[in-house]
């Protein structure tokens, strides 16, 4: 129990209206699984609800993979999700063998723009059309999980957005029960509850001599770079004793 000065000034920063500086038990995060364990364990059991987690990697990467892992988990639980698919590069077909439920699936689809010959007022006309269509759905509420893929877009294009368009997203998300997920080739606007997660593709080899290696796939390595508050706080102690090692 608290000591009656303590509980003197509790009652008094409520009447003066404070009480929003008070600190509160810590709750449990709501989650959404991505439906691949190894991710879900690192990530503290999936992608926080009420918040903007982003999955940057090259193309072919495994970016893909992890969205469409994450659709369909929550339509497997009966969830409704919806794809903002702002270049019209989603694959349906080899999504539905995989196990999603599209009739549980809101697909907005974009223009379909050839990347390396369209004009840049082209490509950011679709990227704002893209923000805009997953700002409505998040507000509009009932979704499990709303992802905006922007993976085939240059990154130099999505730095061109203002700072504010990610804080805008993650206030409108701010306390509901929805995973907001963005998918691109580097970091864009992960919000302070949401995660990071940078995939490479690692190459797998066949072969017992030099003259018959051949690759015969890739397989995807899977490194949160931010989550939360906790883990930025980690990758500063490691740059710190990086740092000191250096000394």
């Amino acid at each position: 129990m608290s000591s009656p000065a303590v509980q003197l000034l509790e009652t008094l920063l409520q009447h003066k209206k404070f009480a929003g500086t008070l600190a509160r038990p810590r709750e449990a995060t709501r989650v959404a699984a991505s439906g691949i364990d190894a991710l879900d364990q690192r990530i503290g059991g999936g992608w926080p609800l009420g918040a903007i987690s982003e999955v940057v990697g090259a193309r072919s990467s495994g970016c893909t993979r992890v969205l469409v892992s994450t659709l369909t988990r929550a339509t497997a639980e009966g969830q409704v999700v919806a794809l903002v698919d702002a270049l019209d590069r989603f694959d349906a077909r080899s999504a539905a063998d995989l196990g999603l439920d599209l009739t549980r699936v809101l697909w907005i689809r974009g223009a379909p723009i050839t990347i390396e010959t369209a004009r840049p007022a082209v490509i950011d006309h679709a990227i704002r059309q893209a923000v805009r269509a997953f700002d409505l759905v998040i507000r509009a509420g009932g979704f499990a999980v709303v992802a905006l893929d922007l993976g085939d877009i240059p990154p130099r294009r999505l730095q061109a957005l203002p700072a504010v368009t990610w804080l805008r997203l993650a206030h409108a998300n701010e306390g509901r029960d929805t995973a907001g997920l963005l998918t691109s080739e580097e970091p864009m606007g992960r919000s302070a509850r949401g995660v990071s997660v940078q995939i490479a593709a690692e190459p797998c080899w066949t072969g017992s001599s030099a003259q018959s290696r051949r690759v015969s796939g890739f397989t995807p390595i899977l490194t949160p770079r931010w989550a939360g508050r906790l883990a930025v706080e980690g990758s500063r102690q490691v740059r710190s004793e990086k740092l000191k090692a250096r000394r």
